[in-house]
């Protein structure tokens, strides 16, 4: 039905735990940074790529780990919502 909203609190535990790991392991890849390649006239370009390649890979960890914890604050939220809707309908009776 298109009126009503359904909520799977541990699918979202598991998306906001696999987020956060995924951020995680990302974050520990990064940090072994590769030793920069003799490239001859080219190893300025290549030393170019891989700064921008480790910038762009350390916005995409902080973003995982920023969808991760909204993804759980959101459960929380929908969680909090649900109990209290629960004792609304339970007091009705």
């Amino acid at each position: 039905m298109a009126d009503r909203l359904q909520v799977d609190l541990v699918l979202l535990e598991s998306i906001s735990s696999r987020l956060r790991r995924s951020g995680e392991m990302l974050g520990a890849a990064r940090a072994g940074k590769p030793a920069m390649p003799d490239a001859g006239e080219a190893t300025p370009i290549f030393a170019e790529l891989l700064s921008r390649l480790s910038e762009s890979s350390a916005n995409l960890v902080a973003g995982l780990q920023e969808a991760g914890t909204r993804v759980a604050e959101a459960n929380q939220t929908y969680a909090a919502s649900d109990a209290a809707a629960g004792r609304h309908i339970d007091g009705a009776y």
